[in-house]
């Protein structure tokens, strides 16, 4: 329990939080003490302070690049592979999360795994339409509700609608872990939780989401979906 209290406390100050979240919603980007400082308007060593608590808790690791005039090495700052989990006592899921997806991937289809997280993704949605008391009405305001359930299941999602459809990119895989053994069924029920999501917000995809560009699983910066859409209207 004393490695979950200190990665709990290292996050507790605000400013931390915000440094540490900069950086893992860009999971392949270097940072310098300079960088944050800049960034967060801060001094270089209350920078250099909050950088080297969150490398001591196990959220980020340190490099060194060395400048060709020679000199210091500057020190940089990157994301840490590992998954931080929070739990008071401890538990540990990622073997049973490990298993499960084998066991998915020995006995059933592709199409079975989809469907299931398909409707896991309408019920998410509509709870949050539970809680917000209405459906969106308008595409900006799906967006927004897309971007705000990704952003309770820990995906640091960024969202945007223009001509081809609503966009997610996925800064925090959620499978990246455990999905390693099978990544083209971890990857499938991951975009088809999001179009149920979209389905239950009131978007009507005109064909399964798509994915573009190199996914995290393959050392990109995320994974981008894309969904053409149109909205219901509401009563």
């Amino acid at each position: 329990m004393e490695r979950e209290h200190l990665a709990s406390a290292v996050l507790a100050d605000d400013t931390r939080f915000g440094i540490y979240r900069h950086i893992a919603e860009r999971p392949g980007a270097k940072v310098t003490v300079v960088d944050v400082a800049e960034q967060f308007g801060l001094h270089p060593n209350v920078a250099r302070m909050h950088l080297g608590k969150l490398e001591q808790a196990g959220f980020l690791i340190a490099s060194q690049r060395r400048s060709p005039g020679g000199g210091r090495p500057a020190k940089l700052y990157s994301l840490a592979d590992g998954v931080q989990v929070f739990a008071i006592p401890p538990r540990r899921y990622e073997l049973l999360a490990e298993l499960a997806l084998d066991v998915v991937a020995v006995t059933a289809t592709q199409e079975a795994a989809d469907s299931v997280c398909r409707e896991a993704g309408q019920a998410e949605g509509r709870r949050y339409m539970a809680d917000l008391g209405a459906q969106p009405a308008r595409p900006a305001e799906l967006a927004e509700a897309v971007r705000a359930v990704a952003e309770g299941q820990g995906l640091l999602p960024r969202v945007w609608l223009d001509d081809d459809g609503l966009h997610v990119d996925v800064r925090n895989c959620v499978f990246r872990e455990t999905g390693g053994r099978h990544p083209d069924l971890a990857c499938g029920m991951h975009r088809a939780y999001l179009e149920g999501v979209v389905q239950a917000l009131g978007g009507t995809p005109s064909g399964p989401i798509g994915a573009d560009g190199v996914p995290i699983r393959c050392g990109g910066d995320c994974c981008h979906l894309v969904c053409s859409l149109h909205v219901r209207a509401t009563a």
